[in-house]
C-alpha cells in the first residue's frame, strides 16, 4: 500500500506565460518547470537563483520543446546559481528533454554557477556564440548525458569541478558555421572527471583540453576531424584508453604531465603524430601500451610516438603500421625508456613476401573488363607509391565485375591467376589492404 507523504509543485510554463515568472513562483523547496512542445523565444537572461534545499527540474518534451534565444549582447540564456561558495550543498538540479537554439552574438546556453547534483540529459544545443554548457567557478557532482551540441563555440567548459561525468555526447561543427574553439575544456582544479562513450567530431581546434587537472578517465570515445584530439597540459594521474583518434595529432602532451596510462587506443591518419610530447622537461612516468597506430585507408600520412624530452616511460606492445615518418618511437631521453615488444609493420613488404614466386603477369588485353583497372593504375604518377581505390572508382573501372569485388572474400588477393590481380600486378601495384564490404582497397607500388 502506498502512502503519499507530500507532493511537490509542478508548473506548466506555457500556462504561466514566462519562464522567469514561473521560476519566481516556485516555493522554497523548489519544484518542476515543464515546457510542453512548442517554440519559446527568450530575449534576455533567465536567472535561476537557488539556495540550500531549493531543488529544480526544468524539462520539456524532447526536440519538440525549443527554447530560442534572441539576445545579441553576449549574455547567457540561462544563468543558474546554486549555493555561492558552498561545496556539496543540499541541491538537486535536473535539466532534460529540451532543445536550445542560440545565435553567434549571444553567450552561453547554460551558465551553471556552484551547482551540485546536477543532471543535464537528452538536450540539444545549436548555434551558441559561446559555450553550450559552462560550469564555474566551482561545482560538485555533475552529469551531462546523451546531449547533442552542434555549431557552438564550445560544447562544455568546466572549472574547479569535482566529479563530472560526460556520457553519450555528440559534438560537431557545421558547414558554413562559426569557427569553433575546443569542444571540451576541463580546467585547473577539476578532479575525478569521466569522459566516456562520446563522439566528438570535426572541430577547428582541440577535441578535449585537459588543463592542469587530475584523476580522470577518458575512455571509449570517438574523436575525429580535429587538428588535435586531446591536449593535456600539466596534468597527473589520467587514463586515456580505448579511444579512436582520427586527428592530425592524436594526443599532445605539453609541459609537466605525469602518471598517464595511455592504452588500447586506435590512432589513425595522424600526420603530425599519434602521441607527441613537448616541453616535458624530464617529466614522465607514463605507460604507453597496446595502442594501434596506423595509416589505414587514409592518405594524409602517419607518424608514431615522439617522446620528446619526457622522462622515463614504458612503451610496450604497440603496433605501428605503414608509418610515413620513421622511427616509430622517437625522443631525446630514449635510453631511459623501457621499450619492449613494439611492432613496426610495412604492409607493402608483407604483401610482397606473400606473393607467389614467379614473374609478373603481362597486361590484360584491351577488350577485357580488367583493362580499365590496369590503365588507371598505369596512369598514376611514378613518384606516387601508395594509392587508394574507393567504391565509386571500382564501379566505374570494373562495371559488372565490381559486384564480385565486394562479395567474394578472395577477390583482392595478389594471385596472378586471378584476372583482376593480374591487371594490378601488371601495372606494378599490389594490394596491401582490402575492405571489400566497405568498398575500399589500398595498393602499394611493387
Amino acid at each position: 500500500m502506498m502512502r503519499i507523504v507530500s507532493q511537490g509543485v509542478r508548473l506548466n510554463v506555457a500556462e504561466v506565460g514566462d519562464l522567469q515568472a514561473a521560476f519566481d513562483q516556485l516555493p522554497d523547496q523548489g519544484g518542476v518547470l515543464h515546457l510542453p512542445a512548442g517554440i519559446y523565444e527568450i530575449d534576455r537572461t533567465v536567472h535561476f537563483d537557488l539556495r540550500e534545499g531549493k531543488h529544480l527540474q526544468l524539462c520539456g518534451d524532447g526536440r519538440g520543446t525549443v527554447l530560442r534565444y534572441t539576445a545579441t549582447d553576449g549574455s547567457p540564456m540561462i544563468d543558474l546559481c546554486g549555493v555561492v561558495g558552498s561545496w556539496w550543498p543540499n541541491l538537486k538540479i535536473t535539466i532534460r528533454d529540451l532543445a536550445f537554439e542560440g545565435n553567434y552574438d549571444c553567450g552561453d546556453a547554460l551558465l551553471l554557477r556552484y551547482p551540485n547534483d546536477a543532471l543535464i540529459d537528452a538536450c540539444s544545443f545549436h548555434h551558441f556564440g559561446d559555450t553550450a554548457i559552462r560550469i564555474t567557478p566551482q561545482a560538485t557532482n555533475v552529469t551531462v548525458r546523451d546531449c547533442w551540441m552542434r555549431d557552438c563555440q564550445r560544447a562544455l567548459h568546466a572549472d574547479n569541478l569535482h566529479h563530472l561525468t560526460l556520457h553519450g555526447m555528440q559534438t560537431r561543427s557545421q558547414n558554413g558555421g562559426q569557427i569553433q574553439r575546443e569542444h571540451v575544456y576541463i580546467g585547473r582544479h577539476c578532479r575525478e572527471v569521466r569522459i566516456v562513450n562520446n563522439h566528438f567530431a570535426y572541430g577547428h581546434a582541440e577535441g578535449i583540453i585537459l588543463d592542469g587537472t587530475a584523476q580522470h578517465v577518458v575512455a571509449n570515445n570517438t574523436i575525429e576531424g580535429f587538428p588535435i584530439g586531446i591536449r593535456a597540459v600539466d596534468c597527473r594521474d589520467i587514463a586515456i584508453t580505448s579511444n579512436y583518434l582520427h586527428c592530425d595529432t592524436g594526443i599532445l602532451m605539453q609541459e609537466h604531465n605525469s602518471g598517464f596510462a595511455i592504452a588500447n587506443n586506435i590512432c589513425t591518419d595522424n600526420d603530425q603524430g599519434a602521441l607527441v610530447f613537448r616541453d616535458a622537461g624530464g617529466a614522465g612516468g607514463h605507460t604507453i601500451t597496446g595502442n594501434i597506430i596506423r595509416q589505414s585507408v587514409y592518405e594524409t600520412g602517419q607518424q608514431g610516438i615522439d617522446l620528446g624530452d619526457a622522462g622515463p616511460c614504458v612503451v610496450s606492445g604497440n603496433v605501428f603500421e605503414d608509418l610515413t615518418v620513421q622511427p616509430p618511437i622517437a625522443g631525446s631521453y630514449a635510453a631511459d625508456h623501457a621499450l619492449a615488444d613494439n611492432l613496426d609493420l610495412d604492409l607493402r613488404e608483407l604483401a610482397t613476401q606473400a606473393m607467389p614466386a614467379g614473374d609478373l603477369p603481362p597486361p590484360p588485353p584491351s577488350d577485357t573488363p580488367w583493362f580499365p583497372l590496369y590503365e588507371h593504375l598505369q596512369s598514376i604518377p611514378a613518384d606516387t607509391n601508395r594509392c587508394i581505390i574507393a567504391l565509386g572508382q571500382i564501379n566505374r573501372l570494373l562495371g559488372d565485375a565490381a559486384e564480385a569485388a565486394s562479395t567474394q572474400p578472395g577477390w583482392w588477393r595478389n594471385e596472378p591467376a586471378q584476372p583482376q590481380a593480374a591487371a594490378w600486378l601488371a601495372a606494378g601495384w599490389l594490394v596491401t589492404l582490402a575492405y571489400r564490404i566497405e568498398g575500399r582497397a589500398v595498393l602499394a607500388r611493387i
